[in-house]
This record gives C-alpha cells, sequence and structure tokens, in this order.
C-alpha cells in the first residue's frame, strides 16, 4: 500500500466526474503504478452542485488541485445521497480503488430526514471502518450549522418575514430540533472517528455560513458556492498537513 505524505496532489481521471448514480459507470481503475489514490465520498456537496462549474469547482477537486500532488483522485459523491444510500453504492467503488486517502462527507442528507443517530452511527461506523480496512487514511467531516440556510429558512413551517418561497415540495424541522439533532450527529461523528482512527474536519466550526460570509452560500440558498467549495477544501487540507 502506498503511504501518504504531507503532501499529496491528484491527477483527476476522467471516471471521476460524476452527477448522479445512473450517471456514474462501475469505477475500474486499473494500474495506477507508484501513485497515490484519493477517493471522495460524500452527497451533492462533493459532487460540487451549487458551484459554477462542478467538475472543477467541487471542493474535492479544489483539494486535488491547490493541496495535493502525484495521486489520482475518483469523485464518487452523488446528490442526494445519505449515508446508507453511499455505504452500497460508493464505498465498494472505494474500495475497489485500493485507497491511500478517503474523505467523506455525509450528514446533511441525513439530517434532513431526521434519520434515528443510532442508524446514522452505525451507517457512518461501516463506511469509515471499511475505508480504514482498505488501507485509506480517512477524513472525515462533521455536520455544518443549517439552520441559518437561506433555504432551510424559507422551508420552516412558519419562515420568517422577508424569506423567499421555498422551492421544495416539503416543510423542514424547528430550528431547536435540527441543531440539537446536529449536536447528536456531531458527538457520533467523533465516536466513529475515534473507533477507527480516522481524523474529524470540522466543519461545524464554520459556524453560519451564510452569516458571516454571504459568498460562501449558493444561489439555492443551501449548498456551497465556489467561494465556500473553497473554505471547506481549505479546511480538509489543514487537517491532512496536520495528520
Amino acid at each position: 500500500m502506498r503511504r501518504l505524505g504531507l503532501v499529496v496532489a491528484l491527477v483527476a481521471a476522467a471516471a471521476s466526474c460524476t452527477t448522479s448514480g445512473a450517471d456514474r459507470d462501475p469505477v475500474a481503475p486499473g494500474p495506477v503504478g507508484d501513485a497515490i489514490v484519493y477517493v471522495a465520498i460524500g452527497a451533492s456537496e462533493t459532487a460540487g452542485v451549487g458551484t459554477r462549474e462542478p467538475f472543477r469547482d467541487a471542493w474535492p477537486k479544489v483539494l486535488w488541485r491547490e493541496a495535493l500532488s502525484d495521486a489520482v483522485l475518483y469523485d464518487f459523491g452523488v446528490p442526494g445521497s445519505t449515508v446508507a444510500q453511499a455505504l452500497q453504492e460508493q464505498v465498494p467503488e472505494a474500495v475497489a480503488a485500493d485507497p491511500d486517502v478517503a474523505t467523506v462527507w455525509l450528514n446533511v442528507n441525513d439530517l434532513v430526514d431526521l434519520v434515528p443517530v443510532d442508524r446514522y452511527e452505525s451507517s457512518l461506523d461501516r463506511v469509515v471502518g471499511q475505508l480504514r480496512d482498505a488501507g485509506a487514511e480517512v477524513y472525515v467531516a462533521n455536520a455544518p450549522v443549517l439552520t441559518s440556510l437561506p433555504l432551510y429558512l424559507a422551508c420552516l413551517p412558519d419562515p420568517p418575514a422577508g424569506a423567499t418561497t421555498c422551492p421544495i415540495d416539503r416543510t423542514l424541522s424547528p430550528p431547536d430540533v435540527v441543531e440539537r439533532a446536529t449536536l447528536d450527529y456531531n458527538a457520533a461523528i467523533a465516536r466513529v472517528a475515534e473507533r477507527h482512527g480516522a481524523t474529524v474536519v470540522d466543519l461545524h466550526a464554520l459556524g453560519d455560513l451564510a452569516g458571516s460570509d454571504p459568498a460562501f452560500v449558493s444561489e439555492d440558498g443551501f449548498h456551497p458556492s465556489t467561494e465556500g467549495a473553497e473554505r471547506i477544501a481549505d479546511l480538509f487540507a489543514s487537517a491532512i498537513s496536520k495528520a
């Protein structure tokens, strides 16, 4: 197994750019010699939804382009994916790629659906465990603050004055419910990381992303913008450099 150094860079493979599970062909990496392999597991944020040019601007691509070297990137992110879905759809392909480093950001869709924390933790434990068993150094993001995002506010049962019209066909849970679930999820993520020797990347520390810098949130009011993706990539790069 190739070892990850302090600085690792990625050469993107054409097969790594995906927008949905239906569009993605099974990955057959083929021989990569001594190159380090980086796999990105996640949902719409990992696929670059909300950025100007997803193939170029998704945060794993930024991480590859600006913080890593001499490696191959496979971005398996599938919009809408929950951790349970990623366990079935993304992890087997990621493991088959013989990864040296893996990033995992899977919590937002589970939070929106209020998946019970014990079920979430069990699935995440299997995701991280399988990647670690495959020899990868794993960097797992915790859940960011969701309750200040414009789309979330617009889709509350009683949206605040000035909120835009909710663009989705559902209402979202009240802030106190989501905030409590976020803390529970992040405690679960910390437990999983400790059990498997993974590193937590603290996205929750970014706080009110929309309030701190509106440019970090895309026009859809929910996903990271190109600038937000760059900020997220910086956090992962910092975690990798310290590991």
